[in-house]
């Protein structure tokens, strides 16, 4: 009772904010009709009140879909390269918004065996949680690196790692435990600076566990963080 309290709490100001935003900019759009920068500035502001609304209506619905779904351990066929590809267009469109670098780092990355099975929807849906989540806490100039490597296979199986870095504003070592949870944020000044929800990780982490897929604490660089998840899939050749 108290997390569905918390969360309607979170709900009902994170939705408010931007639909009150975007009421504002159509009402001030209202008193300049024949000035064409102000209608400019708020057709922006607009723009992007709405894409943050749908960023959280996107978290709530995502949430609830994995609280209520049966989970098909169905395995299909994928290619692991076309899946990272995709994954990651629209991360890079939205880093570009921000002016943050956005790197898919086929060198690093080592991908011997990429006709795989298993389930190809979650592991999209994973990486892009990630990888979204990275790009909202980067400042401009700053900089996102995804790459992974296969850390071992046999006949039958494959296990690639998979890694999230940026330089981003980083979080405190106490923190770290709790990076996972859901509606989890360092302070509250996050909520509203980031336009986050923080359920994002914690998306990230329940599809991970239904996968059976190991996804660690995010550890210190330089500055920012760091997430690596292991993931296990069956070896075919496509």
């Amino acid at each position: 009772m108290a997390l569905k309290s918390r969360f309607l709490s979170n709900m009902s100001h994170d939705i408010r904010t931007p639909v009150n935003g975007i009421m504002g900019m159509i009402e001030l759009a209202g008193h300049y009709p024949d000035n064409l920068e102000m209608q400019k500035r708020c057709r922006d502001q607009v723009m992007k009140s709405s894409k943050y609304l749908v960023s959280i209506v996107s978290d709530i619905l995502e949430m609830n879909k994995l609280e209520f779904e049966e989970f098909s351990d169905q395995e299909l066929s994928f290619d692991l390269a076309d899946l990272l590809s995709r994954a990651n267009t629209g991360k890079q469109i939205l880093a570009e918004e921000k002016n943050v670098e956005f790197v898919v780092d086929w060198e690093k990355s080592d991908m011997r065996h990429t006709g795989l099975k298993g389930n190809p929807v979650y592991l999209e849906r994973i990486l892009t949680a990630v990888a979204d989540n990275a790009v909202k806490f980067t400042e401009p100039g700053g900089c996102v690196q995804v790459w992974c490597v296969e850390k071992e296979a046999d006949h039958d199986h494959v296990v690639y790692e998979f890694t999230c870095s940026d330089n981003g504003i980083g979080m405190s070592e106490a923190f770290i435990p709790h990076v996972f949870e859901m509606f989890s944020q360092e302070n509250e000044t996050c909520r509203s600076r980031y336009e986050e929800t923080g359920l994002g990780l914690a998306i990230a982490r329940k599809m991970a566990d239904r996968l059976g897929c190991g996804t660690q604490d995010p550890f210190h660089e330089k500055k920012g963080y760091r997430y690596n998840s292991n993931h296990c899939h069956e070896c075919q050749c496509i």
